[in-house]
């Protein structure tokens, strides 16, 4: 809605009933001065947009079939599905305009509605996959293949808006007279606008065309069993076999079957299978039946055994093959939460006696490597307190000392100058410390402050 605005001042704002039919009321605004600053009123009633097309529906994808090339002719359709066209927006409707009175007030007419959207064409269904036994390569020409996608489908069309009214009477004054006293004020109208038309819907996306995977034996594959994932605490220690089925991608597809095929040129290849045991050896010193989390054993697209754990739980493990036999020899094992239970402990000392020590509250540093990294900053002394860098690096090793699961960090020993080292002087210290093991790593911060 658009207002325009007279140059009267209020002081406070009136409320009032609609002065004629179809005129309705507008509220005041206030100006950066203060004052009341009339709104133009709309005469009329704007036009109601049109709703949005519904959006077609993908098409289905192509069946999927597995046959033998044995030289007998066959025609193969894998055909995807069509979308269906999205359906049309609707018409905006018109707006009413009623009778324009010639007001004490400027007026704006009623604006047309907006035409609604149409909706999405859909998507075409994918192409079937084909599975082809065969022995002879010669008769996979005997194989007339139809894997097209499906057409995307078109958008619906956008509904149209509608007109907004127009003004009967452009400007007009009205002169009103009180004790003798005439004023003539000048009052004009705006023609309301024409609403948009609806957008046309977006086609839907072509289907992709199917694709072939061959086989060159008449015995059927065995299923793949390539995955398996267990507690870690119920983990068998016994050996347990995977499988998969392996692949390789080469193009080409067209020139194998019959003129005309459609296909994806590029195919999959049948390569062999591998079938593999697997074991886990706990060796570790924490129970197996006391760690929590999961272990999951796969075999990869080369046939490659691949062992993962959850990235919280940090693992030392080996594999190791032998006659068909893969073993998992576990070693240690450290929870992430544990590795980082460090705490700061008591000090001692004053000055360049002044040692900070470290507890690891969790009794896993005869396996996890600790390092350690020191922000240290000193008062300067002012009324305000304001703290300035004095070292920001590694801790040198020598100044760290560990026993067992106490780490004594000698401060007062830092490579900076004596003055910042005297004892009593207020110090900052933020401790970052790293902790790693079997590959993984963590980082916790430990803060402290007080006088060296």
């Amino acid at each position: 809605m658009r207002l325009t605005f007279s140059a009267a001042s209020f002081p406070v704002l009136l409320a009032s009933t609609l002065l004629t039919t179809g005129v309705s009321f507008s509220t005041a605004l206030f100006n950066p001065c203060g004052s009341a600053v009339q709104a133009a009123r709309t005469f009329g009633t704007h036009g109601i947009d049109g709703d949005n097309g519904a959006h077609g529906q993908s098409g289905e994808r192509g069946n999927d079939r597995t046959v033998e090339a044995t030289g007998t002719p066959i025609n193969i359709n894998l055909e995807g599905r069509d979308g269906e066209q999205g359906e049309s927006g609707e018409h905006a409707t018109r707006a009413r305009c009623g009778h324009q009175n010639r007001s004490s007030h400027d007026l704006t007419a009623a604006d047309g509605g907006d035409g609604g959207d149409g909706g999405q064409g859909g998507n075409g269904g994918d192409g079937g996959t084909l599975t082809v036994y065969y022995t002879d390569p010669a008769a996979l020409k005997t194989l007339y293949v139809n894997a097209a996608g499906g057409d995307g489908a078109a958008g619906g069309r956008g509904g149209r808006g509608s007109d907004g009214c127009d003004c009967e009477d452009d400007d007009w004054q009205i002169t009103t007279c009180t004790d003798g006293n005439c004023t003539t004020k000048d009052f004009d109208c705006e023609d309301g606008d024409q609403g948009h038309d609806g957008r046309r819907g977006r086609k839907g996306e072509d289907g992709q065309t199917g694709r072939v995977r061959l086989i060159q034996q008449s015995e059927p594959l065995a299923a793949d069993n390539p995955d398996m994932e267990s507690a870690i605490a119920t983990f068998s220690t016994a050996p347990i076999s995977l499988s998969r089925n392996l692949w390789e991608t080469r193009s080409g597809a067209q020139s194998l079957f019959a003129i005309g095929s459609v296909i994806d040129d590029d195919y999959d290849r049948y390569t062999g299978r591998v079938d593999q045991q697997f074991q886990m050896i706990w060796d570790a010193a924490r129970p197996q039946v006391n760690t929590a989390g999961n272990l999951a054993v796969s075999l990869d697209e080369q046939g490659v055994l691949q062992v993962t754990s959850q990235d919280d739980l940090w693992i030392d493990g080996e594999l190791s093959t032998e006659q068909g036999l893969t073993t998992y020899r576990v070693e240690g094992v450290v929870p992430k939460s544990e590795a980082v239970q460090l705490s700061l402990g008591r000090n001692s000392g004053r000055g360049e006696q002044f040692v900070m020590s470290v507890i690891d509250t969790a009794s896993t540093s005869d396996l996890v490597e600790t390092s350690f990294h020191l922000r240290y900053y000193t008062d300067e002394g002012e009324r305000r307190s304001r703290f300035i860098s004095r070292y920001d690096a590694a801790m040198p090793s020598d100044l760290i000392t560990q026993d067992y699961n106490r780490f004594s960090v000698a401060l007062g020993q830092l490579p900076i100058s004596a003055q910042y080292l005297r004892p009593g002087t207020p110090i900052k210290m933020e401790l970052t410390i790293t902790r790693s093991y079997a590959g993984h790593s963590a980082t916790q911060v430990l803060t402290w402050n007080g006088q060296i």
